[in-house]
């Protein structure tokens, strides 16, 4: 078992072959995961986030199950700790070694699910995270609000907005697109939530 260090949680994972499973302090089972290729280790960083490497990558798992890679690696290493974005690890000549990593994908989806949306918006302006997987993610967690901020598409942006109320940009959007479709749907929100402004549009 490799038990969490952090003061905000106390988690362990415990390890097999090829998976894993997250516990709580009362060894109830959070998550489950299993990989297609052996686990060589993993740790802990500072806010609850298990990363762990198999042969080719670092990868994160939150302790709701949500994970993914944080980059590609040449060689197995084998980690023995994380600290802010750097991972420190054992090579197959047991050298250690420290490895950069960028932590903004796994940052912004603990913020969402812990729901720092002050932190979350920060990131939506200030990264490069803008992309289909994010936008996806962030719908189905239940935040199309948030999605919104990531969305450039008219149509796209214009469906997000009528999912989540916000007739204001939806209003832009129909504006942008000029379609006919889009005037009813935003018709039928807009009576539903009693504004009669945008239905007489």
């Amino acid at each position: 078992a490799i038990w969490s260090a952090s003061d905000k949680s106390s988690y362990a994972a415990l390890l097999t072959k090829e998976g894993f499973v997250i516990v709580d302090r009362k060894l109830e089972s959070l998550c489950t995961v299993t990989e297609t290729m052996r686990i060589k280790g993993g740790a802990w960083d500072e806010n609850g986030i298990f990363i762990y490497s198999t042969m080719s990558h670092i990868k994160y798992c939150l302790p709701n199950g949500d994970r993914g890679i944080v980059r590609t690696l040449d060689t197995p290493i084998y980690i023995t700790g994380v600290k802010d974005d750097k991972v420190y690890c054992l090579d197959r000549e047991v050298r250690n070694r420290v490895i950069s990593i960028d932590t903004t994908e796994y940052m912004f989806k603990f913020a969402l699910v812990n729901n720092k949306f002050n932190t979350v918006l920060s990131m939506v302006k200030n990264s490069n995270l803008i992309g289909q997987p994010i936008i996806s993610y962030v719908q189905k967690k239940g935040f199309p609000e948030v999605a919104l901020y990531f969305v450039k598409d008219d149509k796209t942006r214009f469906n997000l907005a009528l999912e989540c109320g916000n007739l204001e940009y939806a209003l832009q959007s129909a504006k942008n697109l000029e379609d006919k479709e889009c005037w009813t749907k935003l018709g039928r929100e807009a009576l539903r939530q009693g504004n009669h402004q945008i239905v007489e549009m």
